[in-house]
């Protein structure tokens, strides 16, 4: 760590942190407000767009017809992108697609598959022939942190508002039929992450901006329904004491079901 950080960390947490408040007037573990609006791509199957604070996030789902894997012939498929556009933030270069838009992929990739948000056996028309192929793309309008947890509400929020069409298949001459009988999809699980910023032993802050978050030393991500404990995602970072993360995870069950009552407000 520079000494330039250093003394900036030091400054905030004197006089901001020891006084159980941050620069956006927020309490040490208190979140920002969410907001949602659904059907915000008219050009989608299913789409959502989310702001947590200034984070600002959408997702748009396309649902397409394709041939299963041999391994598994009777399921379809989901597949999510994450795209951090270097305008959504200062510290995001234009060209090659930055580590922070991998690895949240690759995370919400994870918890689709551990989750299990969708039983894919629906998305199945004709086994070892015919399914239904989910491409659900998140862009990021505006970073200010927490980018994750706006991207996990945004997809699942964009599948609850996705209906595919009745779809008939005949083996013998491999011909499709489309019929206009829209079917919304079962989401099985609603998980949702929370994100949290060490900032040092003795400070962890709910849902750090992206000032924030560069102070902190490493960030936390707790993913629950508010009953089950999913996963915890720490890449690296500071040590945090087991009765730090027990105090998160209780903080992260009880604002799922704030995010739950949103997702619910929005049908």
């Amino acid at each position: 760590m520079n000494s330039i950080k250093k003394n900036i960390q030091d400054t905030y947490a004197k006089e901001y942190l020891a006084l159980n408040k941050r620069n956006d007037g927020r309490e040490l573990m208190n979140f920002r407000d969410a907001s949602l609006n659904l059907n915000t791509i008219h050009t989608a199957d299913g789409s959502a767009a989310v702001k947590i604070g200034n984070t600002a996030v959408v997702c748009g789902i396309k649902a397409e017809l394709g041939v299963p894997k041999p391994e598994t012939p009777d399921i379809g498929y989901l597949s999510v992108n994450v795209e951090l556009p270097s305008l959504c933030s200062k510290k995001i270069r234009p060209g090659v697609p930055c580590d922070e838009a991998m690895q949240t992929t690759s995370f919400l990739n994870e918890v689709c598959n551990n989750c299990k948000i969708l039983d894919l056996q629906q998305l199945c028309i004709s086994v070892d022939k015919l399914v239904w192929v989910l491409s659900c793309d998140i862009y990021c309008l505006n970073y200010d942190g927490s980018v994750l947890d706006a991207c996990l509400i945004a997809l699942l929020s964009a599948l609850k508002t996705v209906k595919i069409p009745e779809v008939k298949y005949n083996k013998e001459t491999e011909e499709t039929h489309v019929i206009e009988n829209y079917i919304p999809l079962n989401v099985n699980s609603l998980p949702v992450s929370s994100t949290f910023g060490v900032f040092s032993e003795k400070y962890i802050l709910a849902d750090p901006t992206e000032e924030e978050e560069q102070l902190c030393v490493s960030k936390l991500t707790v993913v629950t329904n508010g009953s089950l404990l999913f996963s915890l995602h720490k890449p690296g970072g500071e040590f945090i004491k087991d009765s730090q993360i027990q105090n998160c995870i209780r903080l992260a069950q009880n604002r799922t079901k704030t995010i739950h009552q949103l997702l619910k407000a929005a049908q």
